[in-house]
């Protein structure tokens, strides 16, 4: 909480000693902010970025996994049953995976995130 008070009074100590108009405060303002918001989205397409092949390649080795288990159950019930689960949670987790993809490619294209990871900020004037 301190931190918070020493940083406003940090940024309003030169509109204080009138040696700033209220635009520069907001204009500094608003640097700040955007900074903090373009390396928090950069962060998180970061970990979305490395998390979404790392799920499909397990969701591929468990639908592989699946097949192989389906294959050699020779005649076994129980086994086949239990392979067609690992193919079917395989193919849902793929499913989910390449359609979570989409809904990250699509967001980011409304909000003007581009591949390069440029934010485009909307800006308010004072």
């Amino acid at each position: 909480m301190r931190k918070i008070i020493y940083s406003a009074l940090t940024l309003m100590a030169p509109l204080m000693a009138s040696a700033a108009t209220i635009e520069d405060v907001i204009s500094t303002v608003r640097g700040i902010v955007d900074a903090i918001i373009e390396d928090v989205i950069s962060t998180i397409r970061g970990i979305v970025d490395a998390i979404i092949p790392l799920f499909m390649v397990v969701a591929v080795a468990v639908f592989l996994w699946g097949i192989i288990q389906y294959i050699t159950s020779a005649g076994d019930e129980e086994k086949r049953k239990s392979a067609q689960g690992y193919i079917v949670y395989g193919l849902i987790g793929l499913f989910v995976m390449v359609a979570f993809w989409g809904i990250i490619k699509v967001v980011s294209s409304t909000f003007g995130v581009q591949e390069g990871g440029t934010i485009n900020l909307p800006s308010i004037s004072p």
